[in-house]
């Protein structure tokens, strides 16, 4: 019976630290086939990045909230520090979420600025985006 107390507290606590975060996965800003690109793929996987972008801005204040729940259930169960991802306190810079995201803007950059590099309809030119 002595056994099972600390047995079962780190299963318990490797139970939680299971829960704790995952590495960065960042896009490259540019790659090999980028040259060989239409507008109109270049507008999708623009359109595409922004989506990823907005999905990685939920998953990271999941992420805060999980840790805010965790640390209220750590006051009752201690070993629950354990499970805290900490690459995910707000205004971290080097959470995996920022650092996609900011993977994924470095590479919008680049693909709008080839899109207006080709010239034509490809990519509104900031005109476009001025508001008289």
């Amino acid at each position: 019976m002595r056994a099972m107390l600390p047995m079962s507290l780190l299963v318990g606590m490797l139970v939680v630290a299971g829960c704790a975060g995952r590495s960065p996965v960042p896009v490259q800003e540019a790659t090999i086939t980028d040259r060989y690109m239409t507008c109109e793929q270049i507008r999708d996987e623009v359109a595409r990045n922004y989506a990823k972008q907005s999905a990685l801005v939920r998953e990271q204040v999941w992420q805060e909230e999980k840790n805010d729940m965790i640390m209220g259930l750590s006051l009752a169960f201690p070993p629950g520090w354990f499970g805290l991802d900490m690459g995910v306190e707000e205004d971290y810079p080097n959470s995996p979420q920022q650092i996609e995201h900011s993977a994924l803007a470095t590479r919008n950059r680049h693909l709008i600025s080839m899109a207006q590099n080709q010239g034509g309809d490809c990519w509104p030119g900031k005109d476009h985006w001025v508001r008289s």
